[in-house]
């Protein structure tokens, strides 16, 4: 349950089209949840009637409620603009680029992920007959959830996504009142996802656990109005 917020912003508008916006926030939360995996015990087990012989040789995970209090701090930029002060054969350019980044205590952060940092940014260009956009999304590799259960596993060991940079590319073109084109390509850089173990012990060849293959999609297609 969110407690409490504090929040600071400062925005700057540009005498043409544009803003730009910096901002922090502080937020409070009690009664946070958790993930968390254990063996499980007699104790456990009888809780539930479970047999210990059938069930005492299965890792128990589950979701429980922090007694600690979250607060999580961040930071967030976001700039647009169009650059009307380009040569009139440039017209209809505009660029924008945002970026945020975020903490917890390191102690809480052993119990859930998120990420702490990512951006992304890009540019448009409008014509009466088309619109054209780049868009690039970036994310920091991201901490997963803490491994606890393993023979010779240390308390510093996680799971971990690999840092991600997709490119979209979007395309509109009207080709009369009724009829446009448009094409859609995302990931065009085909960007894979590693997840991957780190920690003080794990050797090299045992860190990589596995590879999420995304893929690029295009769509091309035309549209109607009538």
């Amino acid at each position: 349950m969110e407690r409490g917020v504090h929040k600071v912003r400062v925005e700057y508008y540009y005498e043409g089209v544009g803003t730009i916006n910096l901002g922090g926030y502080r937020r409070e939360f009690t009664n946070f949840f958790a993930s968390t995996r254990f063996t499980a015990t007699p104790e456990f087990l009888a809780l539930y009637s479970l047999d210990p012989d059938e069930y005492g040789i299965y890792d128990v995970t589950t979701n429980h409620n922090l007694t600690e209090t979250v607060r999580m701090t961040g930071f967030e930029f976001d700039y647009r603009r169009a650059l009307t002060f380009l040569p009139h054969w440039a017209r209809g350019v505009q660029v924008y680029a945002n970026a945020s980044a975020q903490r917890a205590p390191d102690g809480i952060t052993r119990n859930f992920s998120f990420i702490r940092r990512s951006g992304s940014w890009g540019f448009s260009l409008n014509r009466p007959k088309f619109v054209y956009r780049m868009i690039w999304n970036y994310r920091v590799p991201q901490r997963r959830g803490i491994i606890t259960v393993g023979r010779s596993i240390e308390p510093d060991t996680y799971n971990w996504g690999s840092k991600r940079l997709f490119l979209d590319v979007t395309l509109d073109c009207n080709l009369s009142r009724r009829f446009s084109l448009f094409g859609s390509m995302r990931n065009i850089n085909d960007q894979t996802e590693d997840s991957r173990i780190y920690g003080s012990n794990p050797p090299d060849y045992a860190q990589f656990r596995q590879r999420v293959d995304y893929g690029s999609a295009w769509t091309f297609g035309l549209k109607g109005t009538f």
